[in-house]
């Protein structure tokens, strides 16, 4: 057993050849923070921290672009770009490290105190470089926030059952800040002045810094894990972790070539691209169509994140109907639901189909992460960070692409043109969504240009189907 997998501790004595805990000499606090229940907490603060410092400052970016610096809404747009530029290139070298170095804890950590530090830099910025340099910082210290997370949740919980459960739960908490964000961020601006926001901002990610150093590295509790089945009677149903082939680690460009694994990302990119797509071009068309003012702008836009709030039961029946098959149920529906959403005639009705479209959203988004892990398991393990960091980077590429692209398709094309663009887009992808990898079922090993695809598919052991 590697010396690192255990913990330099006289707690740990040899029982029958077995490394066996001491449970009794630790504390309620020692066990909590080596607990499962503690990874979770330490994961939805991670993820509600970060959508809650987003939601809190992209409000009040356009009013210092625009009304503390004097510039226009091209450079706005841009400012908001930096956030994606940040996350893309700081997900791929937190996943490989991750992995690489079998640690989750270092990484959130880092990344939790970058985001107390650049929310403050924020705050005192006075030129618009200044303000770009911590957009930029504010999405790197994401990147790392998320990727570290989801694989520390598959490195505690495996992929079993409880995987989709507890990633739709952690995510709850994800859409709950949210919709906290920008009511926080709003009411700090006005009553509180400029600097408030950001230093409440700071105050969080300290807080997530804290609850970061709390936990035990979970990547490196499995012996824990074994001793806790043991001593409640569980060794027929020990934790579910995957051995991993030290011989043939898995590398980042192996995740690329397998279809199974490209085919989610690229469904993820289209519809993150279509749920992004929403957010510039849905005020625009309730207060051209029904002279809506922002508050109530604000209150319909709220029912899209309310069904994420059931992402914890999506979790739980995709895998019990198939992960995949959930995926593609949700593509689509979504393909259904976009142009539904132009079609009211009053304020308020826009409420169902915008509902509708959030919950497809979460059908698809919840059971994508324990179908990669699974992907991961079967590769043989050991790649969790690499594989969300690919999920991450898939999802920031489409928030990046579909504002601009909605803009663009909205000129000329008006509301309802463009949500029918993204829902034909969706429904493009759907086959390939419903079975996974298209070339196990045609023979293209002859050519070049599949053999990468192929590979990635011939890597995982298959049935003869000769028996």
């Amino acid at each position: 057993m590697p010396a690192d997998d255990i913990e330099t501790t006289p707690l740990i004595v040899e029982e029958g050849g077995e490394h066996e805990f001491d449970f009794s000499k630790y504390g309620w606090f020692a066990t909590f923070r080596r607990s499962k229940a503690a990874v979770m907490c330490v994961a939805s603060i991670a993820l509600f921290t970060d959508m809650l410092v987003y939601g809190i400052i992209v409000p009040i970016l356009p009013l210092i672009v625009q009304e503390r610096l004097g510039m226009d809404s091209t450079s706005t747009g841009l400012l908001f770009g930096c956030y994606a530029l940040g996350l893309l290139v700081s997900t791929p070298i937190c996943a490989i490290l991750s992995d690489r170095y079998h640690t989750r804890k270092i990484p959130m950590m880092v990344g939790m105190a970058s985001l107390s530090i650049c929310t403050l830099f924020f705050g005192i910025s006075n030129a618009y470089w200044q303000l770009m340099l911590a957009r930029i910082a504010q999405g790197a210290s994401g990147g790392a926030s998320w990727t570290v997370t989801l694989a520390m949740l598959a490195d505690r919980f495996g992929t079993g059952p409880k995987l989709g459960v507890v990633m739709g739960t952690v995510l709850s908490a994800n859409t709950f800040g949210f919709i906290a964000g920008p009511v926080i961020g709003g009411a700090l601006y006005q009553y509180w002045g400029y600097s408030s926001p950001f230093i409440f901002c700071s105050i969080l990610g300290s807080l997530g810094f804290l609850a970061a150093c709390t936990i035990v590295d979970p990547i490196k509790l499995k012996e824990w894990d074994l001793a806790i089945s043991r001593r409640n009677g569980n060794i027929d149903d020990p934790p579910d972790y995957s051995e991993v082939d030290n011989n043939n680690p898995l590398s980042i460009w192996s995740l690329i070539k397998d279809w199974e694994i490209v085919s989610i990302c690229l469904t993820l990119t289209i519809v993150a691209s279509a749920f992004s797509a929403i957010e510039p071009t849905l005020p625009i068309y309730l207060r051209q169509q029904f002279d809506a003012n922002p508050s109530e702008i604000g209150l319909v836009y709220i029912s899209v994140v309310i069904p994420t709030f059931a992402s914890p039961v999506v979790g739980w029946l995709s895998y019990r109907t198939g992960q995949r098959l959930m995926c593609g149920i949700g593509v689509v529906w979504i393909s259904i639901a976009l142009p539904l959403i132009a079609l009211p005639n009053n304020l308020w009705l826009e409420v169902a189909p915008l509902m509708f479209f959030g919950a497809t959203y979460s059908i698809i988004s919840t059971p994508s992460l324990p179908l990669l892990g699974e992907r991961v398991k079967e590769k043989g393990g050991g790649a969790y960070g690499q594989v969300y960091g690919l999920w991450n980077m898939a999802y920031s590429l489409g928030m990046f692409v579909g504002p601009a692209l909605a803009g663009l398709l909205m000129e000329h094309y008006g509301f309802f043109g463009t949500l029918c663009a993204f829902s034909a887009s969706t429904l493009m992808i759907a086959p390939f969504v419903f079975v996974g990898n298209p070339f196990k079922y045609i023979p293209l090993k002859r050519f070049r240009c599949f053999k990468c695809f192929n590979d990635g598919y011939s890597s995982i052991p298959q049935r003869d189907p000769d028996e």
